[in-house]
């Protein structure tokens, strides 16, 4: 444990570098048989001649190394400040799955490939030579939480919040869970769920749950996945159709796509609605921010994603400082609450969502209070911290109410108001 004022102080201290690089890739579009290589003519539409029921959309804060080795089937949204990079292997990513904020894709050896309905959820991180959801079976399982068996004949794989996957394969109807990783040579076969920090190192380890690594895929598991996938194929729509009336509506702060989850409109930025298309963070949607925008750009870093275009408002207080790397985002019908003072360290997320109680969602929505301190890499989700409170570097704080002056130590999962407390193993 350590004091949490120590943290705010270090956070607020960090030293705002507000230096942007642009890549740019002067190659000939290609796109054929439903996949699309995004280089600059296919960007930030891939294919750029395609339906918006059916076309890729890359952010154009995304990092592309090397687009000609890098394939998108349909409907594949790749979200602001993500990285693909091809530059020593080729990438695949099949249709229906999506690459959310700060995701990083480095490929080596004989390349990445990810199969269809693939998430990856924001800052997870795949390298080496992987396959995600390209094999595997679609059951039938065994729900452990009522013995019962089920299928999933169109499956999902799903790679959380800051999770590794280094070298590995991970099979269709699968999990790995925030902050986890699995590692070189490992098959995480279907039907299984990596438990939250767990270090993953051997076939071993990914089969046998009796290990305490892994444990069995539920069907509330499939139901959380099928809908991000449906949310996500409505990004990749929405934000194709916002770039096609006004490419200036996809940059810088702007605009949410008007769908079915959320009502659209701009950010309230120190008591105004703003639109900065050359803004060099992303800013989306029905935020209310207290600091004016000249705060803003002040006190925020760079390739900073703060999207309410799913879960809406967000209402945020003074922010004491923003390191780089920083994500906010929400699961539909959820808000998003941020107090005064809170520094947020490199690569901090700040997820929305309603507490599950009893099996239900019904508890209280994601907020943070007064003067806390947010480490690097650090997680919260479906969590309320009270004022005055500190979360060390790679931890998370899942489905709790957190009271105030409370210090979670680094590399801590602090989950179900502290009825599981487990350590990340890496």
């Amino acid at each position: 444990m350590f004091k949490p004022r120590a943290i705010f102080r270090a956070l607020v201290a960090i030293t705002l570098a507000f230096v942007i690089s642009t890549q740019l890739y002067i190659q000939p579009a290609f796109a054929v048989g439903g996949t699309c290589n995004p280089t600059a003519g296919n960007l930030p539409i891939c294919p750029n001649t395609a339906p918006s029921e059916s076309a890729s959309f890359v952010d154009p804060t995304a990092t592309v190394n090397n687009p000609t080795n890098i394939t998108l089937g349909e409907k594949v949204y790749v979200a602001p400040f993500a990285e693909l990079d091809a530059t020593n292997a080729p990438i695949s990513i099949a249709a229906d799955s999506n690459a959310q904020d700060q995701v990083k894709i480095l490929a080596s050896g004989t390349g990445v490939e990810i199969g269809e309905r693939v998430i990856m959820a924001h800052m997870a991180v795949i390298k080496g030579a992987a396959k995600i959801g390209t094999q595997g079976s679609t059951g039938p399982f065994t729900d452990p939480n009522t013995n019962t068996q089920f299928s999933n004949t169109i499956p999902e794989t799903f790679l959380a919040f800051n999770c590794e996957i280094d070298g590995a394969t991970i099979e269709r109807n699968t999990v790995v869970n925030f902050l986890a990783r699995v590692g070189p040579g490992v098959t995480l076969p279907a039907g299984k769920v990596v438990l939250p920090g767990k270090n993953v190192t051997t076939n071993l380890q990914a089969n046998s749950g009796s290990l305490g690594k892994v444990v069995n895929l539920t069907q509330a598991d499939v139901a959380l996945m099928e809908g991000i996938i449906e949310v996500n194929e409505a990004f990749a729509k929405g934000y194709t159709d916002l770039a096609r009336a006004d490419l200036t509506k996809v940059k810088g702060i702007n605009e949410a796509p008007n769908t079915s989850f959320n009502s659209g409109g701009l950010p309230q930025i120190g008591g105004s609605p703003t639109r900065d298309p050359n803004y060099r963070n992303r800013i989306i949607g029905n935020i209310t921010f207290q600091d004016s925008l000249a705060d803003l750009k002040n006190k925020l870093a760079n390739r900073i994603s703060l999207r309410a275009d799913e879960g809406e408002p967000f209402n945020v207080g003074s922010i004491a400082g923003m390191a780089n790397d920083v994500v906010f985002h929400a699961l539909e019908t959820t808000s998003l609450t941020l107090g005064n003072g809170i520094g947020y360290g490199p690569r901090a997320l700040v997820h929305g969502g309603r507490q599950i109680v009893g099996g239900v969602a019904n508890g209280p929505e994601t907020s943070v209070g007064n003067d806390v301190g947010l480490g690097p890499n650090s997680v919260i989700f479906r969590a309320s911290i009270g004022n005055n409170s500190a979360l060390g570097q790679r931890s998370a704080v899942f489905n709790s109410t957190v009271p105030a002056r409370t210090a979670i130590a680094s590399r801590t999962i602090y989950a179900d108001n502290g009825s599981m407390i487990l350590p990340v193993e890496w």
